[in-house]
């Protein structure tokens, strides 16, 4: 089926760009870290591919806040799977506790800390926006298990799944990393993860970044808008495109 993109709501009009001096340091050193730790939110007739216009750290042309996460436009009731082994840490709705800059921001929710560290680092999903929780706190449950359903809860506007990576902790908003480069890119495909830097060695906010692809198909991505939506810790990317087709 085909769907139409729909971003998570925000109550953010107009989004200033940060300048580059506003943002942190990009790592001066080169590394290949592999991730793609984990596997994907949604089973295979599930739609797995983020908004072209709301991915990780974009603004949809400045309307909306820095994206958190990546939304993944699905109809109403799609399982929810587990990207990998974990314990739930949270599962319920955010009527009572902030998880973001307001309550019942992410609505029906559920927050995954998986068993997979990174350096010693915990990990966790977050789910948000779901028409139901098929879990509880405290259970244990494997990679691809239903977790959940996806819905339009809390501040979407239309149906959709809307997934974040945290690090370390799982009730901070600012604890976020690119989601595009924890999950497995499908196969046959890559990703690719690089820096804009002005002369000063800085990162570039809210620059567009196209790239054409082997089958012949363009992709566009903007830099990470602001300091809110960090990079990775060693890779120390401002952006990232995901499953790219390979050379044939």
């Amino acid at each position: 089926p085909t769907f139409t993109p729909s971003p998570t709501a925000t109550r953010t009009p107009m989004v200033p760009k940060a300048n580059p001096e506003e943002l942190p340091l990009p790592n001066p050193e080169v590394v290949i870290e592999t991730h793609f730790l984990f596997g994907r939110p949604l089973r295979q007739e599930g739609n797995n591919y983020p908004s072209s216009k709301y991915r990780y750290g974009m603004t949809w042309d400045g309307l909306l806040a820095p994206h958190r996460g990546v939304d993944l436009a699905n109809e109403t009731g799609t399982p929810v799977v587990a990207i990998g082994q974990g314990t739930v840490y949270y599962a319920g709705d955010d009527s009572a506790h902030n998880f973001a800059f307001v309550k019942e921001f992410y609505g029906n929710m559920i927050i995954l800390q998986l068993n997979q560290q990174w350096y010693g680092r915990h990990l966790f999903a977050l789910y948000a926006h779901l028409s139901s929780v098929d879990v509880d706190i405290g259970q244990t449950v494997d990679s691809g298990e239903k977790i959940g359903a996806v819905g339009e809860s809390g501040a979407a506007i239309a149906p959709h799944l809307h997934l974040e990576i945290r690090i370390d902790e799982p009730d901070n908003y600012l604890m976020v990393r690119n989601p595009e480069l924890w999950y497995t890119p499908f196969p046959s495909t890559g990703v690719l993860a690089g820096r804009i830097l002005d002369h000063h060695g800085r990162f570039v906010p809210g620059q567009l970044v196209e790239i054409k692809c082997p089958d012949g198909g363009h992709r566009s991505v903007e830099t990470y808008w602001n300091q809110r939506t960090h990079p990775d810790d060693i890779i120390s990317e401002n952006f990232v495109f995901s499953d790219i087709p390979e050379m044939n």
